[in-house]
């Protein structure tokens, strides 16, 4: 039926709604920051594993040009961020003045600072945030783990591309101290120019999570393919399916006269029985005779007398 063939639709439609944010926010099997392939970081801790791939000098600029919009919204507070290996105690750094610009150069600033470590037993990162004096925000008001995991940058994410998550936590950090309070919501900007959007940061080493989110988006429009062709294929089998509608009930032929027989007219004028004389004319009315040539009858001849 057509409604049976909706509702695949709907059905496989929602599965994609489920699965886009799934793919795209992080593994859906966890329940934090970190996984059972990755720990927390810890500062002092032994780790014994290959370096922790940077930025590179193009992905550093992009990720300042984008902090330095997010200070202007915010009334100049800077924003930074630090890289640190936790491995060989190397830091990669910036903010919204410039890439290897400190952030606490600004008298107002606020830094999002990643650690990573890798290790042969098992990966290791961390997430902090670290503010002026002049906030007089509390540690708990401050985003933790837990939010940048809610967004999709988890221990895996930061293990498995450094720079790009690092990046996008650095600047999911405003926002998050929008919502806690910490910061006040930046006024509406107007009159901006209808350019293309920015591009995303690209992976630090042209690897890492964006081929499993370009996985997922090839399979989820495979998954709405199919659902547009199980749709036609139901309304097209209910078409089919679909008896014709009735028509009028079977009843008795018209009635006519049968085959061959002639079509009845008028009843023949009856006139009066032979032999029966005619009526006279009516009284009063002059008797005109016989008509012409005709003889005139006279009574039956006698027969023999017996």
């Amino acid at each position: 039926m057509k409604i049976k063939g909706i509702l695949v639709a709907v059905v496989l439609g929602v599965l994609v709604l489920v699965l886009v944010p799934l793919s795209l926010f992080g593994d859906s099997g966890s329940t934090g920051f970190s996984t059972e392939d990755t720990t927390y970081y810890r500062e002092g801790g032994t780790y014994v594993g290959s370096p922790v791939p940077g930025f590179t000098s193009t992905e550093a600029q992009q990720l300042a040009d984008r902090l330095a919009e997010a200070e202007r919204r915010n009334g100049g507070v800077c924003f930074g961020w630090r890289l640190t290996d936790g491995g060989d105690g190397d830091v990669q750094r910036g903010s919204s003045r410039g890439p290897n610009v400190p952030v606490d150069t600004c008298a107002r600033w606020v830094e999002t600072q990643a650690f990573v470590a890798y290790d042969v037993d098992l990966d290791a990162a961390d997430i902090e945030v670290e503010v002026s004096p002049d906030f007089s925000a509390e540690a708990s008001q401050l985003p933790s783990e837990e939010d940048y995991a809610d967004l999709g940058i988890n221990a895996d994410a930061l293990v498995a591309d450094p720079a790009a998550a690092t990046g996008q936590a650095a600047m999911a950090t405003p926002l998050l101290l929008v919502e806690a309070g910490v910061l006040p919501v930046p006024p509406a900007e107007t009159g901006q120019s209808g350019g293309a959007p920015s591009q995303p940061l690209p992976s630090g080493d042209g690897s890492g999570s964006s081929v499993a989110v370009w996985i997922w988006l090839v399979l989820l429009g495979i998954v709405a393919a199919l659902a547009a062709v199980l749709g036609f294929r139901s309304m097209a089998k209910q078409k089919r399916d679909t008896p014709p509608p009735p028509g009028p009930p079977p009843g008795p032929p018209p009635q006519g006269p049968p085959p061959g027989y002639p079509p009845q007219g008028p009843p023949p004028q009856q006139g009066p029985p032979p032999g029966y004389p005619p009526q006279g004319p009516p009284p009063g009315h002059p008797w005109q005779g016989p008509p012409p040539g005709r003889p005139p009858q006279g009574p039956p001849p006698a027969g023999p007398t017996r």
